[in-house]
């Protein structure tokens, strides 16, 4: 008698298994159908040529923020001269590259040394490294190559995103009268 109550119960937590599987997956499909269009979340880039308030509050605020760090305007410039088909600095020596970086750390404002731009110098660094590296190699595979020419791209939007992001958040801070 206990073994046919074990195998009831054995049989009947299986089906309450199964049955909470299918729910579960079935849960996840209507998710996913009933959704809008999947949104892709893509930090704006920002595009000289669109006259609106907000590219030329942005473009106000990274001109404050580059004249005080004029290493890394060379490196911006770069970079727009990229997005627009001219890599001639990223196949120049690696020592100039070395010395342009060392320039940008030892020339970083005070009010942007923070864990958060640091680190994304960081990467911009490491993209800028590894795409003259693969401009330097005869065989270079182009998928690659334009893989991480977006990728640095990418990490400078993000950089300069970030900036844009300090100093929203330090022109929002309110002092509390006591």
């Amino acid at each position: 008698m206990a073994s046919l109550q074990l195998k009831i119960n054995t049989t009947l937590y299986s089906l309450v298994s199964l049955c909470l599987i299918l729910w579960t997956l079935g849960c996840k499909e209507t998710l996913s159908k009933s959704d809008s269009p999947q949104q892709i979340n893509n930090l704006p880039v920002y595009n000289d040529s669109t006259p609106d308030h907000n590219s030329q509050s942005l473009n106000n605020t990274l001109q404050n923020e580059f004249s005080e760090w004029p290493n890394y305007l060379t490196l911006n410039t770069a970079i727009k001269n990229l997005e627009n088909g001219n890599h001639t600095f990223f196949e120049s020596p690696i020592e100039d590259l070395n010395q342009l970086f060392l320039d940008i750390k030892k020339s970083t404002p005070e009010s942007l040394k923070i864990n958060g731009i640091l680190a994304r110098v960081k990467v911009t660094e490491t993209l800028t490294r590894k795409l003259n590296e693969l401009y330097s190699v005869e065989n270079t595979d182009l998928k690659e190559l334009d893989q991480t020419k977006h990728d640095l791209i990418e990490s400078h939007n993000n950089l300069i995103f970030q900036i844009t992001k300090m100093n929203e958040k330090k022109a929002q801070l309110v002092i509390k009268p006591n």
